[in-house]
């Protein structure tokens, strides 16, 4: 291949790029600020205007007209360290982000505190709402919480209007317990009816004082009536127990001998006792523990049959 032709080849792969450029690329009208398709994300002080332009995914330009262009600046470049600190600018009485002004925000005093999270001398701010109103006592509490003088706060959200009694119980399987003077919290669910002297999380959800087992299912709090808070056991993510029963995420398996119960199959729900076959915590109608082949693999287990390999 001659060396003439590779030039065409540049030239024509140039040619196609100032194209698309022009093609992607996005003004103001009014500045002749073109972003092309492979200008990043970010902030842009250009012919005395500052701009947010959202990058190829999301090519909107937009001026930042508030703004004072002599004084803006990212503040990824005041706090290199923070994560998307580059998604914050300010000019030194506004603050931005991701091209929109948190309104009230101080721009002298304002802070980067994460993804999303930042506070100036006055008030803590969750995106471009506020928070708390008292960031000179906002903090991180131990196990994921934070507080100030008057609140306690999962993320955004009022968990508790205690934070003197506010006292880190621990984490478990990856959930933080606390407790207050009206009961126990985890995360952004309260456990108000738990005696805290008593209380104590076990895995997968569960925890128990010295009268109830508690089971958290997502976002949502239920009590296990039917399991008996002195001896219940957490077998695994599906399957627990107490002294007289079995219960498959807080549901109790019928008629079951907890003595002989044996998990066959946590991947596919299926267990047995010496009488009965279960599937969740149904029974399986004419399945005979007995009558298993010795040696052979499960293949799947429903409500209505048990099949092995």
């Amino acid at each position: 291949m001659t060396f003439t032709h590779h030039l065409k080849r540049i030239f024509l792969l140039m040619g196609l790029l100032g194209f698309l450029s022009n093609l992607f690329s996005c003004s103001d009208g009014k500045s002749k600020f073109k972003p092309g398709i492979l200008t990043p994300s970010g902030y842009y002080v250009k012919n005395g205007k500052a701009y947010w332009y959202g990058g190829f995914s999301n090519a909107e330009l937009i001026e930042l007209t508030s703004a004072n262009a002599a004084t803006f600046a990212p503040l990824s470049k005041k706090y290199p360290t923070v994560e998307f600190a580059s998604s914050y600018a300010s000019d030194g009485k506004n603050v931005y982000l991701n091209g929109r002004r948190i309104n009230d925000a101080d721009g002298q005093t304002f802070e980067v505190l994460g993804f999303g999270w930042g506070k100036d001398a006055r008030n803590v701010y969750s995106w471009y709402s506020v928070v708390s109103d008292d960031a000179e006592h906002y903090a991180d509490a131990k196990g994921g919480l934070q507080k100030d003088s008057k609140h306690v706060y999962s993320g955004d959200r009022i968990v508790s209007d205690d934070p003197e009694s506010l006292k880190y119980i621990g984490t478990v399987g990856g959930r933080s317990y606390h407790s207050d003077s009206r009961g126990i919290m985890a995360g952004e669910i309260r456990i108000d009816s738990a005696d805290v002297a008593t209380f104590k999380p076990l895995e997968h959800g569960y925890s128990v004082d010295q009268s109830q087992v508690f089971l958290i299912e997502a976002t949502k709090l239920e009590i296990v009536r039917a399991a008996d808070a002195k001896t219940f056991q957490v077998m695994s993510e599906f399957y627990t127990k107490d002294a007289l029963n079995v219960f498959w995420r807080g549901e109790k398996l019928p008629g079951v001998n907890a003595g002989a119960f044996k998990i066959i199959s946590e991947e596919h729900h299926c267990s047995c006792d010496d009488e009965r076959v279960y599937h969740h915590y149904k029974i399986i109608p004419n399945a005979d523990p007995a009558k298993f082949p010795v040696g052979k693999r499960l293949k799947y287990c429903n409500d209505s049959e048990i099949l092995f390999e």
